[in-house]
């Protein structure tokens, strides 16, 4: 982990979502605090291939059938746009940029810790089902990141 010296203030926090609703509350979280902080706020979310379609029903989308057909770039893309907009609405501040890539969530989230002062994220976004199957994504990130990590309830 990074260690940031006293009276630094925060300049750019990473918040990853999956269009959860613990996600969204990350997401406010982090919004509020940026607006204090005068902080810059990256918004990541990813996906891995092969994409486990599961999921969407497992964190609650109401998806038509067709979409589970779409590239899984898309779904994601999907995810991202309903947390922002949630938080945000339209249009989005102008210190807010939104990043999608390929990869498992914990490692992109890890590895890109290293370019922020400060990681949020939703303590839950799967089913339990899925989170014993695929392991949890906060508990990587708390372990690995290299800068702080808050984890929003």
């Amino acid at each position: 982990m990074t260690e940031r010296k006293a009276g630094n203030s925060i300049r750019k926090i990473l918040v990853g979502v999956d269009g959860s609703d613990k996600s969204i509350a990350a997401l406010t979280w982090a919004s509020e605090l940026a607006a204090k902080e005068g902080a810059h706020v990256d918004v990541l979310t990813s996906w891995q291939t092969p994409f486990p379609t599961v999921e969407l029903i497992a964190i609650g989308f109401n998806l038509d059938m067709s979409e589970f057909n779409a590239r899984p770039a898309e779904i994601a893309q999907y995810r991202l746009e309903k947390t922002v907009h949630a938080v945000y609405g339209e249009p989005h501040p102008k210190n807010v940029d939104f990043i999608i890539e390929e990869g498992y969530p914990g490692l992109v989230l890890v590895e890109r810790s290293a370019e922020v002062d400060l990681l949020v994220l939703g303590n839950r976004g799967h089913s339990p089902i899925i989170e014993n199957l695929l392991g949890s994504v906060s508990t990587h990130c708390v372990a690995y990141a290299r800068c702080p990590v808050v984890i929003i309830k």
